[in-house]
Parts: structure tokens; C-alpha cells; sequence
């Protein structure tokens, strides 16, 4: 909870913090609720920052909240990256999360990338490794798709993989989501419905809803890779839900 209360602060201070001489570029802020298969309505929230470093390398800060039924889980990624030409954008990322309610903190690094595939789609991918308390790790992989069915609505399906092979822990989770967003033409702020499942292969799974708002500043957001931010998926998350770790 205290930081989901501090990412709903910092967003009050996103327009201004977007004007500044910085070299931002564009900011965004969502926060909905997501209703679980138990009908329990959890917040989730996230706040990132899109500033350019060069006329060709950036760099994104994204500050994200969800809550789950083993936790809430505050995450601080980092991304750096490239925009070598029109329509492609790659680079490295790092990201750390904490639980609260319980001594737990695990993170990740990989690499990412973003390729258009004509003016309305846009094919994400990332590939990493992580590492827990408790001598957990693990290796991950993800992809999404978004494409613009119209100059308001947005479609973006994902999906996303990890393997643990611990002592007492052995299992492949997976996470996929479907999501569609509107925002009216030139507006910016938006609205988003969203289905999620995740679980363990070969194992049970549960199915996510999920309602929002989002507001976008500057040139973030679009299917176009040099104005799309990155996500920043959980690989772990799939675990807590479950009640695995």
C-alpha cells in the first residue's frame, strides 16, 4: 500500500516534471482495479518516464504497483535503449521488486527490443534472468503484440515465461494477457479493459479482470517504437498468486 500511495503522488507532479528542460520526452500514469478469481477487486498502478539521453539513446523509469492475494508488489525497473533508425528500438533493462507485508525483494535483467511491422503493429521481446531471497532464480522470456484498429482503440495481447529449478521448486509459469484501450483522438488520457491469466504449466491457473485509466504526456504512447514504452512484466508473480513462494 505505501507504494501504490507513492505512485499516485508522483503522478501529480508528472505535467510539470514533462515541461521541465530535462529531456523528457513523455510520461505516463495508469492505475485501475483488477477482480481475481475469488471476486476479490486488487489496485494496481504504474508511472513511467520516457527521456532522451541523445538524438538516439534513451532512457525509461517506471515506478509499479500490484496487488495480489499473497502481497502487494512494488517494482523499480530501469530501461536504456536505442532508436538506431525508424521503427526499430533495443537495449537492457533492470528491474527490482519488493512484497510487501513480507521480508521478500527479487529482480531481473535482460535485454528488449521493438520492431514496427508497418504504421499500426508493433512486435515487442525480452529475455532475462532473475534471482530471489532465498536463492531463488530463474530465467525468463515474453513477447507482446499491439496493433491500432483504429485512431482511438488499441489491442496489445502478451505473453510471458519463466522457469524455476530450485531445490523443492520446480515449475514453468506463464503469464498471458489480452488488453484494449480507447482514447479519444488527440486526448490524453485513455481508458482500458483487460483479461489475464496466469499459473503453472501442467498445473492449476487463475483468469484476472481488470478496469483503468491512463494519462499520457509528451510523446508517450502509440504503437510507433520510439514513442511506445516498454512494459515491465513479473516474471515471480505467477508464484505469489499461485502460493508457491
Amino acid at each position: 500500500m505505501r507504494t501504490l500511495l507513492f505512485v499516485l503522488l508522483t503522478s501529480f507532479s508528472l505535467p510539470a516534471f514533462a515541461q521541465s528542460s530535462l529531456g523528457i520526452r513523455g510520461a505516463a500514469l495508469s492505475f485501475g482495479l483488477v477482480e481475481d478469481e475469488d471476486g476479490e477487486y486488487r489496485g494496481e498502478g504504474r508511472v513511467a518516464v520516457d527521456v532522451a539521453v541523445t538524438g538516439y539513446h534513451g532512457f525509461q523509469g517506471d515506478l509499479a504497483y500490484s496487488d495480489t492475494g499473497a502481497g502487494g508488489i512494488g517494482t523499480l525497473a530501469a530501461h536504456v535503449y536505442m532508436t538506431p533508425k525508424e521503427g526499430q528500438k533495443y537495449g537492457l533493462f533492470a528491474a527490482i521488486s519488493d512484497v510487501d507485508d513480507r521480508a521478500m525483494m527479487y529482480g531481473s535483467i535482460g535485454a528488449e527490443g521493438m520492431l514496427a511491422l508497418g504504421e499500426r503493429t508493433t512486435v515487442e521481446a525480452r529475455a532475462g534472468v532473475g534471482w530471489g531471497d532465498g536463492g531463488l532464480d530463474y530465467i525468463f522470456a515474453g513477447g507482446a503484440v499491439a496493433h491500432r484498429l483504429s485512431p482511438a482503440l488499441e489491442l496489445e495481447l502478451s505473453l510471458d515465461v519463466a522457469d524455476f529449478d530450485e531445490i523443492g521448486l520446480s515449475a514453468t509459469t506463464y503469464d498471458a494477457g489480452l488488453r484494449a484501450t480507447y482514447s479519444p483522438e488527440g486526448a490524453p488520457w485513455g481508458v482500458y479493459a483487460s483479461v489475464g491469466q496466469s499459473g503453472v504449466t501442467g498445473g492449476d491457473s487463475s483468469t484476472r479482470f481488470g478496469l483503468g485509466v491512463e494519462i499520457t504526456l509528451g510523446t508517450a504512447g502509440g504503437t510507433a517504437p520510439h514513442t511506445r514504452l516498454f512494459r515491465t512484466p513479473d516474471p515471480v508473480a505467477p508464484l505469489l498468486r499461485r502460493g508457491l513462494w
